[in-house]
């Protein structure tokens, strides 16, 4: 009985492992979207501190009009857009959060923009 006892403890500390060992990797893989700070100061989000878009997100972010890339662009005001450069639409970036509405890509439309 002792031995079956000692049994089942060591099961239950390789189960608590193993469950340890998944949370972990999905913490890692979850946290492959964050966005990360652009100064070294603060890192939380309420430190009101400027936030930047990841590479990762901006790879996979796609215009919500043609589904086609947009680019990062930063204009003389320090102010983040993401830039559709096949219809010249523009999105606002907000503490790191683009804004992809059609509605904000219209009302910021910039013909300068558009590759010929």
């Amino acid at each position: 009985m002792k031995g079956f006892v000692r049994f089942i403890g060591i099961l239950a500390l390789v189960g608590v492992g193993v469950v340890l060992f998944r949370i972990i990797k999905q913490y890692r893989e979850d946290s492959v979207f964050d966005l990360s700070p652009t100064t070294s100061s603060g890192g939380d989000f309420g430190s009101g501190g400027k936030r930047n878009i990841s590479p990762e997100l901006l790879a996979i972010l796609a215009d919500p009009g043609d589904k086609g890339p947009v680019e990062l662009l930063t204009d003389g005001e320090g102010k983040e857009w993401l830039i559709n450069r096949r219809n010249g639409f523009r999105y606002p970036v907000e503490d790191g959060i683009p804004i992809m509405l059609l509605e904000e890509g219209e009302k910021n439309k910039d013909e300068s923009l558009i590759a010929k």
